[in-house]
């Protein structure tokens, strides 16, 4: 996959990780959006002052959503 399509805005892969603002900004969810989907179960990894979101995370996220 060339280097653009991985930075396409939108796009989540399953096998990525993503730093918490740029998965914010892939997604475009705000500041709102972003604390509800963690209130509402979405996993956020800490690692020293840096946050990540797994893309599989995302995705099984969507799936529960999709089925509530």
């Amino acid at each position: 996959m060339s280097l653009t399509a991985r930075k396409t805005p939108g796009v989540i892969r399953a096998d990525e990780a993503y730093e918490l603002r740029e998965f914010a900004r892939r997604c475009r969810l705000g500041e709102f959006a972003l604390r509800e989907a963690r209130q509402k179960g979405l996993k956020v990894i800490s690692v020293g002052r840096r946050r990540y979101v797994l893309g599989r995370h995302w995705l099984e996220f969507l799936e529960q959503q999709a089925g509530a």
